[in-house]
């Protein structure tokens, strides 16, 4: 396991922006019944996602999210020093999509700007690689989008993935702050054998993309799809998801000394409702103290943890300190854990684009 302690360096707000289009699992066309809607529901505790409509990419939620949040804090486009951009579903192959964002944001062109391909542990490895940048003072202010739009790269026709996902943007500011002096302390892993838990196939250099690899097959009953579509072996995942993230988590605590007691939050990504219950319920966390969107969310990937920062406690979260833990986990196979401390962080009451 490997640990980064981070100083002078603090969070000062927290956007999102969903799709306003909601689709419901209970009416999914997928499912051959009512009652094996409701049996998916029940067991994932995803009842609804909202996700995009063709043509809208994840930076289109980005700009909005953006915009709202330097308006929310009075921050001129051109006092941003940094932007981390965490997205799998990224705008094209190439180029990068933060540069494009740098433009249509109006952000400078000596900006740092950087894209991370990163699933379901992005917000916390996000939020290392900006502190990094950030935290020796010559760069002051950065921003953390955490974007996905899974419902664009998974099949409409797979039930073992289509009620899971959901499309969001969300963005998280920091600041250098030489007074600050809560660290940002975290850990991280990797376990590359396990890459295909969560994979898609073909659309990369190793397996370009062919005819027959944009053809639907049925791999399955209920399980339609291309091999350009990402695909999900929910055995795999469940097996690493209730045995990993909970040991990093612990390996966290007691390399750092942290009393789990005095931690007023613990955001888990969002993945199912099921797994993240195992987990609170191993670190006794009271309910209140372990928040969810995924019911109306569902999975959004990096940006789930921030989204229920947002959806959940903000009100809360803008006033006074709170001693808070992160577990990000899923694609790679990779996790990482965080603890930090929020005061005072200014919150925006999320957003639904509508184009």
């Amino acid at each position: 396991m490997s640990f980064l302690t981070i100083n002078n360096v603090k969070i000062v707000g927290v956007s999102a922006c969903v799709p306003s289009k909601v689709e419901e699992n209970l009416t999914l066309p997928i499912f051959s019944s009512e009652k094996e809607a409701r049996d998916v529901i029940e067991s994932t505790g995803i009842e609804r996602k909202h996700i995009v409509e063709p043509g809208t990419t994840a930076s289109d939620l980005t700009v909005q999210a953006v915009q709202d949040l330097l308006k929310g804090l009075d921050w001129e486009a051109s006092s941003v020093d940094a932007l981390v951009y965490v997205c799998v579903s990224r705008d094209y192959i190439a180029p990068i999509t933060s540069a494009i964002l740098q433009d249509r944001l109006g952000f400078r062109q000596d900006c740092y700007c950087i894209d991370l391909p990163l699933g379901c542990s992005g917000w916390v490895y996000g939020m290392s690689n900006l502190a990094s940048l950030l935290s020796h003072g010559d760069m002051k202010r950065g921003l953390l989008v955490c974007a996905e739009t899974n419902s664009l790269n998974r099949s409409p026709k797979d039930k073992s993935v289509k009620p899971l996902f959901g499309d969001a943007a969300t963005v998280t500011a920091l600041e250098f702050d030489s007074s600050w002096d809560k660290p940002f302390q975290f850990s991280f892993g990797v376990d590359g054998s396990g890459y295909k838990a969560v994979w898609t196939e073909f659309g990369g250099t190793r397996n370009p993309i062919t005819p027959d690899s944009i053809v639907e097959k049925e791999v399955k009953p209920g399980i339609i799809r291309k091999g350009t579509d990402m695909v999900v072996n929910g055995m795999d995942v469940f097996a690493f998801a209730i045995k990993v993230p909970p040991r990093s988590l612990q390996e966290l605590i007691e390399h750092f000394n942290i009393d789990i007691n005095q931690i007023d939050y613990l955001f888990l990504h969002q993945a199912n409702r099921y797994i993240d219950e195992r987990i609170r319920k191993k670190f006794k966390m009271p309910v209140e103290k372990v928040p969810y969107c995924l019911q109306d969310y569902g999975n959004t990937n990096s940006a789930s943890i921030p989204l229920t920062m947002v959806t959940k406690c903000s009100q809360a979260l803008q006033h006074g300190e709170y001693n808070c833990l992160a577990s990000g986990f899923g694609v790679g196979l990779a996790w990482a854990c965080m603890n930090f401390t929020m005061k005072d962080v200014k919150f925006i009451a999320y957003s639904e684009y509508t184009g």
